[in-house]
C-alpha cells in the first residue's frame, strides 16, 4: 500500500472516531505518543556522530515546548468553536425569523429565545463550554408529507431532557418553525425536517431554497460530520393506496434529496429507511399484540453490512432475500399466534398478515431499486438498511367493537434507534471530493516524499555496504563461541567448574558488532543493523549465562548449603539460591556481594584476580537479566531452613548490617598503629597474633555514628522483607521494633570485641633483668606507649549519642531516646584521661597533671632499680629480697596498677608479677646447669628398669633405688638446696612460685619432683634411710579344689588350710635378704608354685594377681594356678601403698626446668 494511502485512510478512521472521543483527546494521544518516541527513542536520531537529542534536557526542552503549543492550539481553538456556535445558533433563528411575517414577531422572538435556552441547556447536559453543539451525534430525518415522521420520533422511547426544561410538550420539538424541528435527546439530536422540504411542491421555490440554505448551513459549521445519518420514512400506507406514477414521483424526489444531501454536505452519509406505519397492515396490530414490551422494542427488518451497503446496486435483491426471511418467520409463528388468540374475528385478520405483507414484495423492490440508483456522475447512497415501524395504530379496516379498544403501543422503533442508529455514529466519512481542494498540498507532499524517497534509497544503498563486512565479522565470532561451547554440560549440571566456563562467556560476551561510529554515509534510515545485532547479542549472552553460569552457581550453592553450619553463611547462600531459583526477586547488588564471596574462595590469591573480576563480571549480567525458570531443591531448602530457624529478625539485620559496603570504608582500630613503633616493641599478642590485626572500624566509634545509625533501620527493613527466605509468608515486628534488638546485639558484640582484643594484649615477659630493664625504660618514655593506646581505646569506645538536635538521622536518634544505652565498658579509662567527650561536654578533672604521670613515676622508678639489678653480682635471692629496692619499687608499680582502670591496670599489673617472676627464671636457668649431672645419674638408672617400666625385665637396684629417692638420695637432697625457695608445694602438681599477684607457673620437671617426693614418703616411710614397708595379709579364701595356699614374701610365708582365718604382718623389704615370692598351692606340693626373683619379687608377683582396689591402704588379690584360687586382703601402713603407687608409673627423669 501506498505510505500516503495508508495515512489518509488511518486519518478517516481517527476522524471516524474523533466523533466519539473528542478531538482534543486525541490530539492529546498523539502529543503523548509523540513525546514518549522524542523522550525514549531521540536519542537514536543523528547525522552521523551529530545526534541533537542525544541530551536529556534538550529532549525535556523539545517535549515543553511541544505542550506549550498544544495548549494554545486548544486554546485557539475552543474560541474558534465557541464562534462557531454562536454563529449557527444565530444562523438558525436568523433563518427562522426571516421567514417569518411581521405579524409574527412576537412569536419569533419566543422561538428565538427557546430555542437559545435549548441550547444552553444542552451545554450544561455535556458539560462543555466550548463545542457542545457537537458534543452529539445529528441525524437528520426527511420524508413526505404524513409519512410518519413525528410519530415515529414521539413513540421511539428516547428521553427528550428539554422538554421539561424548558417546560414545553415533548412532542413539539424544539424550535416550532415550519422548516424544522430539533428534537434533543440524551443520545442524540434528530433534525425533522418539514415535508415539503421533500416534494418540493411549492410553486415560488421557497422549500428548495430552505433545503439548500438548510444544508449548506449545516456543512459550513460542522464540516467534518454535518449530520452523522439520515433517516428516510416511506408510509406503508402511501404504498398500499397511492397509484405507481405517485409512488414513482415520491421516491423520485426522495432520491433526489439523498443526491442533495451529497452535494452540498459532501459527506458519504449512512442512511436508514424507515417503513413507517406497519399498523396499516391487514393483521398486524393482533399478530404482534401478544409481544411483550421487550419483544416489540426489538428490530424488525435488516442492516447491510457497511461492504454490502457500499455495493448499492445489489441491495434490492439482497433486501429480496432478508425480506423472503421475515415472511418465513411470520409464517412460522402464524399457527402459534392463531392458537393464542381467542378472538374469531381477529384470528381472521391475523390470517391474513403474511399474505399483506406479502403484496409488499414488489412495491418494496420498486423503492430500493429507486433509491439505489446511481450513475457515473451521481453515487449511490450508502444504505444500511430497511426497516418496519409502527408509531400508533389506526387501523381503519378493523370494525369498531363496542367496549373494545387497543392500547397505544409503538413497534420496533427503541432498539432501532438506541442499538442500531446511534450506535453507527462514527460510521461517516468526509467524501472523496473533498480531498481534490487538497490536491495542491498533497502534490507538495508527494514531491517532498519523493525527494526523501530518493534520500532514503541512496542511504540504505551505502548503508547496506557498511554493514554487510560488519554483519559477517559478527558471525565470525558467533562460529568461534559456537566452537568452545561445545562439550560443555548445559543439562543435568553438577560440577561447579567456572573455569571450564569463564572462556566461553568471556568470548560471547566480549563480541562486538563491528560497526564504526564513523560512517562513510551517516544516514542510515532504519539499515543500520547495530541495535538489531546488539540486542540478539545481548540476548544471546543471556542465554548464555542461564545455560552456563546459572546451573553451576546453583550447584555450588547447594555444596555450600549441604556443608555450612554457619548460620550467616547459609543464610546468605539460601537468600541467593533462592533469588537465582525464582523464589524471590532478585537483588542485583547482593548477587554481586555473593558472587565476589563466592569466586574469591574458590579462586584466591592475586594470580587469579583477573578470573575472579571476570565471572564477578557476569554474575552481575545474570543478575540484571532475564533469569530462566530452573528447578531448586526442596530437600536441601527445608534443611538450610532448619539451620537459619533459630536466628531472630535482627540477628539478621545485624549480620546485613556488617555487610554493608560503606564498612569496608571505615578505617580499622589497629593496636599498632595506637602503640607507636616503640610500643611495639614492648607489646604483644598472647594469642601470638600480630599487632597489626586489630577491630574493624565496625566496632568503634566512628562506624557507630557514620553507618551504624544511620543504616540500622534500612537494615532492619531488608531483614523483614527477607521473610521469604525462612519461608515465611509474613513479617515478625515491625522496623522500629527490629532496629532496637539489632542495636543491642550491636552493642553485647561491641563490648565482647573490645574485651577480647584488649585481653589478649600485653607487655610482652622479659626473659632476663637486662630485657625487663629495657622494657620499662620504653614503658616510662615519653609518649609513653601505654598512654597512647589509652587515649586512642577511651575515643575508639566512646559510644556517648551526640546532641540529639544535631542528629541528621531522626530514626536513629529515636532508638537511642531513652530505650537503649550505648556501652561505655572504658568510661573510667576516658577520665582518668581526662579525655574530651565526643559530644562537647567538657570533663572536669581534679588535677591539672598530665594523664598517667604517677603511673608513668612508678615505671621509671622499677626501672632504675632493674638497671641497677642487671649489673648486680649479688645472688638471686638477694636482689629478689623482701626488703630489696627493686621489691619495694615493684610493689609500688603493683599497687599504682590497681588504681588505674581496665585495660592499664592488667597490663601494668603483668609488668609488675612478670619482674617478680624473674626470680624464679632466674633460678631456672642455674638449677638446669646444676642439675645436669644428677640428671645422667637419673636417667641410667631409672630407664627402662622395673617397676618404672612394669613390663621391664630388668629390676633398677635396691641401692641405686636408694640412691635416688632416700631421705638423703639426690632427689630429696637438691629439692631441699635449690629448689624449695622457688617452688609452691601445696599445689599439685607444684609449680614455681608466683610473685606480685602473679600465679605460678608449672613445669613438667617440678611434677617429676613431687613424684619422687610421694615415692620417698611411701617407701621410706618414718625417713628410715632405707625402704620399709608394712604388709598385713589376710587370707579370704580359697577354692574347694585346694586343700592349702602358701603366699611367701622374700621367706615370710602366710599358709591357709580350709579352716579358721589368721592374718600375718610382714616387712618389706624381709631381714631374711631372700630375693623370692611365690605362691602355691595343694595337692600339687609347694614346689610347684608361682614364683617371682629379685629385689622387686613381690611386685611383680602382686602385678600377676587380680587386684581389687577397696581403700588407699587396702586392696584384694586373687591368684589363680592350676585351676585353684585364693583371695588375700593386703593392708599397708600408709595411704601411699607401694604396690600401687601411680608415681611409680608416672616418673621419669627430669631434664629441664
Amino acid at each position: 500500500m501506498n505510505p500516503l494511502n495508508y495515512f489518509y485512510t488511518v486519518r478517516s478512521y481517527v476522524d471516524s472516531y474523533a466523533g466519539l472521543v473528542g478531538r482534543r483527546f486525541l490530539s492529546l494521544v498523539w502529543l503523548a505518543a509523540l513525546c514518549i518516541v522524542i523522550w525514549f527513542y531521540g536519542y537514536l536520531l543523528g547525522y552521523g556522530d551529530f545526534k541533537p537529542l542525544e541530551s536529556v534536557r534538550i529532549r525535556l526542552l523539545i517535549i515543553a515546548l511541544l505542550l506549550v503549543g498544544w495548549i494554545i492550539y486548544m486554546v485557539i481553538s475552543a474560541i474558534r468553536a465557541r464562534r462557531r456556535d454562536q454563529a449557527l445558533v444565530d444562523e438558525i433563528t436568523n433563518d427562522a425569523a426571516a421567514d417569518a411575517a411581521a405579524s409574527q414577531k412576537t412569536e419569533v422572538a419566543e422561538i428565538r429565545n427557546r430555542l437559545r435556552g435549548a441550547l444552553a441547556l444542552l451545554r450544561r447536559i455535556t458539560g462543555k463550554r466550548f463545542g457542545y453543539v457537537y458534543e452529539l451525534p445529528w441525524y437528520l430525518i426527511f420524508g413526505a408529507p404524513g409519512s410518519g415522521k413525528t410519530t415515529a420520533l414521539t413513540h421511539s422511547g428516547l428521553k427528550f431532557p428539554l422538554g421539561d426544561a424548558l417546560g414545553t410538550n415533548v412532542v413539539r420539538g424544539v424550535g416550532g418553525t415550519r422548516n424544522c424541528n430539533w428534537w434533543f435527546t440524551d443520545e442524540a439530536i434528530l433534525i425533522d425536517t418539514a415535508g415539503r422540504y421533500t416534494t418540493q411542491d411549492d410553486l415560488n421555490g421557497a422549500s428548495k431554497a430552505g433545503w439548500e440554505g438548510f444544508l449548506k448551513l449545516l456543512r459550513k459549521y460542522r464540516r467534518s460530520q454535518p449530520v452523522n445519518g439520515v433517516l428516510v420514512t416511506v408510509s406503508i400506507g402511501d404504498l398500499l393506496t397511492r397509484d405507481l406514477a405517485a409512488r414513482r414521483e415520491e421516491l423520485r424526489a426522495i432520491r433526489q434529496r439523498l443526491s442533495e444531501l451529497d452535494e452540498y454536505l459532501q459527506a458519504r452519509v449512512p442512511v436508514y429507511l424507515l417503513l413507517t406505519k406497519a399498523d396499516l397492515l391487514i393483521g398486524f396490530v393482533e399478530f404482534f399484540d401478544g409481544f411483550n414490551k421487550s419483544d416489540r422494542e426489538q428490530v424488525w427488518g435488516t442492516t447491510f453490512s457497511l461492504e454490502e451497503s457500499h455495493k448499492a446496486t445489489e441491495l434490492p435483491e439482497r433486501f429480496l432475500a432478508e425480506f423472503t426471511l421475515l415472511q418465513e418467520r411470520v409464517g412460522a409463528m402464524l399457527l402459534e399466534r392463531l392458537q393464542q388468540e381467542p378472538d374469531i374475528e381477529a384470528r381472521g385478520r391475523m390470517f391474513r398478515f403474511p399474505a399483506e405483507l406479502a403484496s409488499l414484495k414488489e412495491k418494496l423492490q420498486e423503492v430500493l431499486t429507486t433509491l439505489c440508483s446511481g450513475s457515473n456522475l451521481v453515487e449511490a447512497p450508502l444504505l444500511r438498511g430497511v426497516y418496519f415501524v409502527s408509531g400508533t395504530q389506526a387501523d381503519e379496516n378493523a370494525p369498531a367493537q363496542a367496549g373494545v379498544s387497543r392500547a397505544q403501543r409503538s413497534y420496533f422503533l427503541s432498539k432501532l434507534f438506541t442499538q442500531v442508529i446511534f450506535g453507527e455514529a462514527s460510521l461517516v466519512a468526509s467524501d472523496q471530493r473533498l480531498s481534490r481542494r487538497q490536491l495542491f498540498l498533497r502534490r507538495g507532499v508527494y514531491s517532498l516524499a519523493a525527494v526523501l524517497l530518493v534520500t532514503v534509497l541512496a542511504s540504505w544503498t551505502a548503508t547496506y555496504f557498511q554493514n554487510t563486512g560488519a554483519l559477517a565479522q559478527a558471525k565470525e565470532r558467533i562460529d568461534a563461541y559456537e566452537e568452545l561451547v561445545q562439550g560443555i554440560a548445559v543439562r543435568d549440571v553438577s560440577d561447579a567448574d567456572f573455569l571450564r566456563i569463564l572462556p566461553t562467556l568471556d568470548n560471547l560476551r566480549a563480541i562486538t558488532t563491528g560497526f564504526k561510529r564513523e560512517r562513510v554515509w551517516p544516514l542510515s534510515f532504519g539499515l543500520d543493523q547495530e541495535g538489531k545485532i546488539e540486542s540478539r547479542h545481548r540476548q544471546a549472552y543471556q542465554r548464555a549465562l542461564n545455560a552456563l553460569l546459572l546451573p553451576r552457581m546453583l550447584v555450588e550453592l547447594q555444596n555450600r548449603l549441604a556443608d555450612s553450619t554457619d548460620v550467616r553463611e547459609t543464610f546468605d547462600a539460601l537468600k541467593l539460591y533462592g533469588m537465582l531459583g525464582g523464589l524471590g526477586s532478585v537483588d542485583p547488588h547482593f548477587v554481586s556481594l555473593q558472587a565476589k564471596n563466592i569466586f574469591a574462595r574458590l579462586y584466591p590469591g592475586e594470580g587469579r584476580k583477573a578470573v575472579r573480576a571476570a565471572l564477578i563480571a557476569h554474575a552481575q549480567a545474570l543478575a540484571t537479566g532475564p533469569i530462566a525458570p530452573i528447578n531448586l531443591d526442596n530437600q536441601l531448602i527445608t534443611k538450610a531452613r532448619e539451620v537459619i530457624r533459630d536466628q531472630s529478625v535482627a540477628g539478621r539485620a545485624y549480620d546485613i548490617l556488617k555487610g554493608y559496603g560503606e564498612m569496608r570504608a571505615l578505617q580499622s582500630w589497629i593496636p599498632a598503629d595506637a602503640l607507636g613503633a616503640l610500643g611495639e616493641q614492648v607489646f604483644e599478642r598472647a594469642s601470638g597474633a600480630s599487632l597489626q590485626e586489630g577491630i574493624t572500624g565496625f566496632f568503634t566509634a566512628s562506624g557507630y555514628r557514620s553507618v551504624v545509625l544511620p543504616q540500622i533501620a534500612n537494615a532492619a527493613r531488608e531483614a523483614l522483607n527477607e521473610q521469604w527466605v525462612r519461608g515465611e509468608a509474613s513479617s515478625a515486628g515491625t522496623i522500629d521494633a527490629v532496629s532496637k534488638a539489632a542495636l543491642q546485639l550491636y552493642f553485647d558484640n561491641f563490648e565482647q570485641q573490645w574485651s577480647r582484643l584488649l585481653g589478649d594484649i600485653r607487655v610482652h615477659p622479659s626473659h632476663s633483668l637486662a630485657d625487663a630493664a629495657e622494657t620499662t625504660r620504653i614503658l616510662a618514655s615519653n609518649p609513653s606507649p601505654i598512654e597512647a593506646i589509652a587515649i586512642t581505646i577511651a575515643s575508639a569506645t566512646d559510644l556517648r549519642p551526640l546532641d540529639i538536635a544535631s542528629t541528621e538521622n531522626d530514626a536513629a536518634a529515636s532508638l537511642l531516646d531513652g530505650v537503649l544505652v550505648p556501652p561505655d565498658p572504658y568510661e573510667g579509662l576516658r577520665k582518668a584521661l581526662e579525655v574530651p567527650s565526643t559530644n562537647g561536654e567538657d570533663q572536669e578533672g581534679e588535677s591539672s597533671r598530665a594523664p598517667l604521670s604517677a603511673l608513668q613515676l612508678a615505671i621509671k622508678a622499677v626501672s632504675s632499680q632493674l638497671s641497677r639489678a642487671a649489673t648486680s653480682t649479688a645472688e638471686v635471692a638477694q636482689i629478689f629480697d623482701v626488703d630489696s629496692q627493686l621489691t619495694n619499687a615493684n610493689q609500688d608499680l603493683l599497687q599504682e596498677a590497681r588504681r588505674m582502670p581496665a585495660p592499664v591496670d592488667t597490663w601494668v599489673a603483668g609488668i609488675a608479677a612478670d619482674i617478680g617472676s624473674l626470680a624464679v627464671k632466674t633460678a631456672r636457668s642455674r638449677v638446669d646447669t646444676l642439675w645436669e649431672s644428677d640428671g645422667v645419674l637419673c636417667s641410667s638408672i631409672v630407664t627402662g628398669r622395673y617397676p618404672f617400666v612394669r613390663s621391664s625385665l630388668h629390676d633398677v637396684a635396691m641401692h641405686d633405688f636408694v640412691r635416688l629417692f632416700g631421705p638423703n638420695g639426690i632427689f630429696h637432697t637438691f629439692f631441699q638446696e635449690r629448689l624449695k625457695a622457688f617452688v609452691d608445694t601445696s599445689t599439685s602438681p607444684w609449680t614455681w612460685r608466683g610473685t606480685f599477684g602473679a600465679p605460678g607457673m608449672p613445669s613438667k620437671a617440678l611434677a617429676q619432683f613431687e613424684n619422687a617426693d610421694k615415692i620417698r614418703r611411701a617407701f621410706f616411710q618414718s625417713n628410715s634411710e632405707s625402704p620399709n614397708i608394712s604388709i598385713n595379709i589376710k587370707p579370704l579364701s580359697l577354692s574347694d579344689s585346694a586343700g592349702a595356699v602358701m603366699l611367701e614374701i622374700e621367706g615370710e610365708r602366710v599358709v591357709y588350710f580350709h579352716g579358721p582365718v589368721q592374718s600375718k604382718t610382714i616387712s618389706w623389704p624381709s631381714s631374711q635378704a631372700i630375693n623370692l615370692s611365690r605362691i602355691a598351692f595343694q595337692p600339687g606340693g609347694w614346689k610347684q608354685a608361682i614364683t617371682e626373683t629379685g629385689d622387686w619379687s613381690a611386685f611383680r608377683l602382686f602385678d600377676r594377681a587380680e587386684i581389687t582396689n577397696e581403700s588407699d591402704d587396702l586392696f584384694h588379690a586373687r591368684f589363680k594356678s592350676s585351676g585353684h584360687t585364693a583371695d588375700f586382703e593386703v593392708q599397708f601402713g600408709s595411704v601411699l601403698t607401694p604396690f600401687r603407687l601411680k608415681a611409680l608409673s608416672d616418673f621419669s627423669c627430669p631434664s629441664q626446668f
